[in-house]
């Protein structure tokens, strides 16, 4: 009797039991609603989800407001892309039930969104395919979930600017494509590497000529060695002749009539707490300050907080919010130095008259 007693007391968990603690805290439960037509729109929901890979349902409605006007109607129809199995939602490590679905396109919406194109007359293959169910028991880490949110709904907002401005022009937006592209190759130090941007779009100022802009969103994690390590990939990128090739290219396509091997590197800096931004930016912008000045000139910085102040702006990237380091003489910048010198906007200032 005793026996039995002493074997159902509970227990604290040893090391070797810890890991099973990072399961996922919540699950979803699958929509069963079954969709009984195909949406008109359906297919570039997917398409919009699987440029980006993550995305969560306001950014979606957000980009698609034409056809999902309230918020019940674009869970409704998410719902039904997710009961066609074609949006899955990622399973996610360390996020209570308040964190939102977050949702990507699964191997059976990769194939239909490559169909739809082709009914279009469009060729596409895709660079990869999410297979997020392998990873369910485990779920993805939050930070790493945040960083690729982060990211879409910075390509979101510069969307969002350019479509209200007649004066601008998005000509094209990537973020798959870098990672495999034989371009960003690099050999430095006799060690193959590569330059992997977070994003890359291309804008076009009418009178003034098109940008090529690299975004980089800075998690905090990097330390000080990582960071230049970073920005002497960048330095060789912008040397190399596949680099210079590559925007030459890019500009040419575009209509571009003498091309150059010109770029804006982005910097979103967010520290590992989410709580010193500044302070982040400040140790951003000393390294920034120790690259060449061929390639600091290129370099545009701002925050996460700095960002969010401008979230719901018509023109949230118009806001004079990005500090460049060729503005600031000197050998660093201390913290409490930053907030009064950022003061630029990433795009040209609209026109009088003009929205």
């Amino acid at each position: 009797m005793s026996t039995n007693i002493r074997n159902k007391e509970r227990r604290p968990l040893t090391p070797w039991e810890l890991p099973c603690l990072l399961t996922p805290v919540h699950v979803f439960r699958r929509s069963t609603k079954r969709c009984k037509k195909e949406r008109p729109h359906f297919a570039a929901i997917l398409g919009f989800v699987y440029r980006n890979r993550f995305a969560v349902a306001s950014q979606i409605q957000r980009r698609f407001r034409s056809a999902l006007r309230s918020d019940r109607t674009s869970r409704r129809h998410l719902a039904e892309l997710e009961s066609l199995g074609h949006l899955g939602v990622l399973p996610a490590r360390g996020v209570g039930p308040l964190f939102p679905k977050v949702y990507f396109v699964t191997g059976r919406g990769v194939q239909h969104l490559s169909e739809s194109l082709t009914k279009r007359g469009k060729t596409w293959s895709p660079s990869s395919v999410d297979r997020c169910g392998r990873d369910s028991n485990e779920g993805y880490a939050a930070e790493h979930i945040i960083h690729e949110l982060l990211i879409t709904e910075f390509m979101l907002a510069v969307w969002q600017t350019i479509e209200q401005r007649s004066d601008l022009e998005l000509l094209t937006a990537q973020r798959r494509s870098l990672v495999k592209h034989p371009a960003f190759r690099l050999t430095i130090d006799n060690q193959n590497t590569r330059v992997v941007p977070d994003a890359m779009f291309l804008f076009r100022h009418k009178g003034e000529g098109m940008c090529c802009c690299f975004l980089e969103l800075d998690n905090g994690t990097m330390n000080a060695k990582q960071i230049q390590a970073k920005f002497a990939r960048y330095t060789a990128w912008s040397q190399s002749a596949p680099g210079q090739q590559y925007l030459i290219s890019l500009y040419g396509e575009h209509g571009a009539k003498e091309p150059r091997p010109t770029f804006r590197l982005l910097l979103v800096a967010r520290s590992r707490t989410g709580l010193d931004d500044d302070g982040r930016l400040a140790a951003l912008l000393t390294a920034a300050r120790r690259v060449p000045a061929d390639v600091r000139k290129r370099i545009w910085l701002t925050t996460v907080a700095a960002l969010r102040e401008h979230q719901h702006d018509d023109h949230p990237l118009d806001a004079n919010v990005w500090l460049r380091p060729g503005d600031s003489p000197g050998p660093g910048l201390a913290e409490e130095q930053t907030a009064g010198r950022v003061n630029h906007s990433l795009f040209p200032l609209a026109a009088p008259g003009q929205s």
